[in-house]
């Protein structure tokens, strides 16, 4: 997975030690981008992480590498926007959701068949990417309070906003 470090300063004299401030599981990332030379955008399940570094089409490429190795017969896919339907024998879903593919006997092209949340049918094959496999030591249930900020106290060169679904946060 993915986590954000800080340096702080530990107890003893002059020894530096890693914080993390969040973590992040392969299998929450919907895409990365850089926006010039010193801008990276993580779009994640239910967030966006614009970080500001001299490194970023470095972090890019190597994010992607390990992404293209996870994603390689995972058996998962991850929703790219929600679809929701009344009919039964299809899958309901939400932008984000990670969706359990499941071998099935045939199937109509552009659709493909799986389960989220305890329960299983047809979608769109369109609608979603595939993902790396869960990752349980990077649950989302581990994120902190520095989150309710939208930057940082960091040095300049390693920035970082955090932005929720649509608005700021």
């Amino acid at each position: 997975g993915l986590r954000l470090l800080k340096v702080t300063q530990g107890s003893s004299l002059h020894l530096n030690q890693l914080k993390t401030l969040c973590s992040y599981s392969f299998a929450e990332v919907l895409g990365v981008e850089c926006h010039g030379d010193s801008t990276l955008e993580l779009s994640l399940k239910n967030e966006q992480l614009v970080l500001h570094t001299a490194r970023a089409m470095a972090i890019k490429a190597m994010v992607e590498q390990f992404l293209d190795e996870l994603r390689k017969d995972s058996g998962y896919v991850i929703a790219l926007r929600s679809y929701i339907t009344d009919d039964h024998s299809l899958l309901s879903f939400h932008r984000g959701d990670l969706i359990k593919l499941l071998p099935v006997a045939t199937l109509e092209p552009g659709w493909q068949f799986g389960s989220a949340g305890g329960r299983s049918g047809l979608f769109p094959a369109d609608m979603v990417q595939p993902a790396a496999a869960p990752d349980l030591s990077f649950s989302s249930g581990q994120r902190t309070s520095w989150q309710h900020k939208s930057k940082l106290g960091l040095a300049p060169d390693r920035a970082l906003e955090v932005r929720r679904t649509g608005r700021w946060r």
